[in-house]
């Protein structure tokens, strides 16, 4: 069983009994956090949910009403030993006590870090690995997750950085370095590429580009920029469940391309003896997504019953960051987690998704419940 597969049967296992056997849409407590200790970035790349923001707000202004170092620690401090915490943002090596705050959750539960890999330098990269367990499910940092688009070219030209992709690629070659000489399986490095117009008819050339830096997994997205379309709506309090599908901003792609590119992807991550993680849906309904069009219907999302996600102001959102339901300032996350509105949202997820659940990577479509 793969990374990708494991991970996923943890996850279905945690939600599935609340989802199934409870009708007021009460869950477990949470098992997986998301804390995004930053939106602020510092790549602007084409396909990010944040890029409206990042581009508008002043750099000045970016860094207000974050999260102190103090209020993440209460926040890190909340989550059981059980547990497991996602640092993302924006881009988390912008914050300068970033390992302060992964140092402080990798002594008490499983870590794992997203980012674009150019600020991680060799004393950094250390210090993680230093974080890590000996093998995979110990306390300590399991995971860290590196963006890469394509080949060098391609990589710069989407992340508007020359030079980047060497650097996000040193990157990971540094980590897994690091880890060999320390004797130890972990951090695991995945790779992530969002499947886009720049990117689409190179896809299949990252597979052992992937495994020559010496990842362990390459994670293929679709590119999904709802949220950021409708940040400010939502932010506004508007109704995640007023908006509908004609709405969402659909990412267009010819189908031969991106079938093209899904098939010789996975050929070459055979090839490259590299993992490959796709989106949990058939590739039809890939190719159907970049038509402008995904019956919701046909998906199920589990992350309302077994995630929390903690935006960089605090506020707290069962599952992703569509609703929020109280900020970590004023409450606990205990607190807000079977609230009467996060059972409420629960139960209107379970009778169907979202028209702004479009593109989500949480959900899964259904014909994957059996496999």
């Amino acid at each position: 069983m793969g990374i990708g597969s494991l991970y996923r049967l943890v996850k279905d296992m945690h939600g599935s009994l609340p989802y199934y056997l409870s009708p007021s849409g009460r869950a477990l407590p949470a098992w997986h956090y998301f804390l995004e200790v930053t939106r602020r970035c510092n790549l602007r790349c084409k396909m990010c949910q944040n890029i409206k923001w990042l581009k508008e707000t002043p750099v000045a202004a970016q860094r207000e009403g974050e999260l102190a170092t103090e209020e993440w620690f209460n926040v890190i401090d909340q989550v059981p030993r059980l547990g497991l915490i996602t640092f993302t943002g924006g881009e988390p090596f912008l914050r300068d006590d970033f390992m302060q705050l992964l140092e402080r959750a990798s002594v008490r539960c499983r870590t794992h870090f997203i980012s674009n890999g150019v600020l991680l330098n060799e004393e950094s990269a250390g210090r993680c690995v230093a974080l890590a367990p000996k093998r995979l499910g110990g306390v300590g940092l399991n995971f860290a997750g590196i963006s890469i688009d394509g080949p060098a070219e391609v990589h710069d030209r989407i992340r508007g950085m020359q030079g980047g992709f060497e650097r996000s690629t040193n990157a990971i070659k540094m980590l897994t370095e690091l880890r060999k000489r320390a004797g130890k399986r972990c951090p695991l490095v995945h790779v992530t590429a969002c499947i886009q117009e720049d990117n689409v008819d190179f896809l299949a050339q990252l597979p052992p580009i992937v495994a020559d830096a010496g990842a362990n997994v390459l994670n293929v997205t679709i590119e999904n920029r709802v949220i950021g379309e409708i940040r400010e709506a939502i932010e506004a309090r508007r109704s995640p469940g007023s908006y509908d599908v004609s709405e969402m901003p659909f990412p267009r792609l010819e189908p031969e391309r991106v079938k093209a590119a899904l098939e010789q992807t996975r050929i070459a991550a055979q090839k490259a003896g590299i993992e490959l993680r796709t989106p949990a849906m058939p590739d039809s309904e890939i190719i159907r997504y970049y038509q402008g069009y995904m019956k919701l219907g046909d998906f199920v999302c589990g992350a309302v019953w077994s995630d929390v996600f903690v935006t960089h102001e605090g506020d707290m959102c069962p599952g992703c960051g569509m609703l929020r339901v109280g900020n970590v300032r004023e409450m606990s996350i205990k607190k807000t987690w079977n609230s009467p509105e996060s059972r409420r949202f629960r139960r209107s997820i379970r009778s169907g998704l979202l028209a702004a659940c479009v593109g989500c990577c949480w959900m899964y479509h259904r014909a994957q419940e059996s496999q």
